[in-house]
């Protein structure tokens, strides 16, 4: 069935689940982060941007009619309410309206899913989440990144979580056997557009231009879960990037390395 092709790829054991299994050691090992500041598709906000500032992150399960289990998955990470102050500062000194919020909301699948995967638990330094805007713009976004990237430069890790192709529907888009070559050539540019780029200016263009592609809305038929990636472009304009796992409607790049 069209689930059962989907839980092959994603599901426990296949090809997304090995890379976030190496890849969160990974990052842990190179970079040795203070802290990680999460974006994630699934919180977006109106008008203003809001930043988690708990001292005990709790998890929201934000999906519906699946079997029991997925209601009992525990994750344990720790806030940091002196980072989300900063976060929030940040954000409004270079003209984003946000806010820390203190109860009303764990972290979402978008987060403890991958992370549960990625990284131990409990998760042994602070972990911040902060909503995407509702607007879904690129450019802006882009900005948001660049009004946050000094904190890189303080130990703490930013990451940004998404998908590159998420539609419901056309199911045979998920997999790379069934998927129509229109898919695959708007994953070609996106990889083209980090990869190729000259410059951090070309290749925050190329990464707007790629919306513009024919089988973008196809892919996205809304953005959110697309929009992520235009965060942690901004954050890492100071640097190179490179697609360090290209997995169908699932590819990874670094930013700023």
């Amino acid at each position: 069935s069209n689930i059962t092709q989907r839980f092959k790829i994603g599901g426990p054991g296949g090809p997304h689940y090995q890379f976030l299994r190496q890849f969160g050691p990974f990052l842990m090992q190179k970079y040795k982060p203070k802290a990680i500041v999460v974006f994630s598709a699934h919180w977006e906000t109106a008008g203003t941007i809001e930043v988690m500032s708990y001292e005990k992150n709790e998890l929201f399960y934000d999906y519906y009619g699946f079997p029991k289990e997925m209601y009992e998955i525990t994750w344990q990470s720790r806030g940091s309410p002196e980072l989300a102050e900063k976060i929030v500062d940040l954000l409004n000194k270079n003209n984003f309206p946000a806010k820390t919020i203190k109860k009303g909301r764990g972290l979402d699948h978008g987060v403890f899913i991958p992370f549960k995967i990625m990284f131990s638990d409990p998760l042994e330094i602070p972990l911040v989440e902060v909503s995407i805007d509702s607007s879904l713009d690129p450019e802006k976004h882009i900005a948001i990144g660049k009004a946050i990237d000094s904190l890189r430069s303080e130990g703490v890790l930013i990451i940004s979580g998404g998908l590159t192709i998420h539609t419901f529907q056309d199911w045979s888009a998920w997999n790379p056997d069934t998927a129509a070559e229109g898919y695959k050539d708007f994953e070609r540019q996106i990889k083209t557009s980090i990869d190729e780029s000259k410059s951090v200016e070309e290749r925050n263009k190329e990464l707007v231009a790629v919306t513009k592609h024919p089988f973008f809305r196809k892919a996205h038929p809304r953005t959110e879960h697309f929009i992520p990636i235009y965060v942690a472009a901004g954050a890492g304009s100071d640097g190179k990037a490179k697609v360090v796992c290209s997995l169908h409607s699932a590819i990874t790049a670094m930013f700023g390395i």
